[in-house]
């Protein structure tokens, strides 16, 4: 007598993959993985906040029936480390927050956790504030009439 292997839908699988993870108490961001599910393969997308949650997202998803293999594409993202997006954000509202510092003439660039400040200011005292605002950053401020301040230039350190 043959035995016939019995298959689940994909989406079967998915909807089971889904509650386990939700359910999973060592999983606090369940809503930040997305969960795609191909003949039985069950690919992860999204992120978490620690590399122990990556792997108890992995056993969770192990512990689904009819789950035939696992692709874990989720990305740790320390919560300590800001994305570009947040850190310029962040810099635009502080170079706003100052009086004495013409924000909307300076205009903020952040690429790979580095903020460059470029514009035109007055005075010299809003350069300095400027970058006492942000602390040590690569800066780009000039004086009205072209004349060119020397760049300040220093690895970025995370508002």
């Amino acid at each position: 007598m043959a035995t016939v292997a019995q298959t689940r839908s994909d989406n079967s699988i998915r909807d089971d993959v889904l509650r386990e993870l939700k359910w999973d108490p060592k999983i606090s961001s369940a809503s930040d993985i997305a969960v795609a599910v191909t003949e039985g393969v069950v690919t992860l997308f999204g992120f978490v906040p620690s590399y122990w949650q990556k792997d108890a997202a992995e056993k969770a998803v192990k512990r689904v029936y009819g789950v035939r293999g696992i692709a874990n594409d989720i990305k740790v993202k320390l919560f300590w480390k800001r994305t570009d997006p947040e850190i310029a954000k962040d810099a635009v509202h502080e170079l706003e927050s100052h009086v004495s510092i013409p924000a909307e003439a300076i205009q903020v660039t952040v690429k790979d956790g580095w903020v460059t400040l470029e514009g035109v200011v007055d005075w010299e005292y809003q350069k300095s504030l400027a970058h006492s605002a942000l602390g040590p950053r690569e800066m780009r401020l000039s004086r009205p009439h072209g004349l060119p301040l020397e760049p300040l230039r220093s690895k970025t350190i995370s508002l």
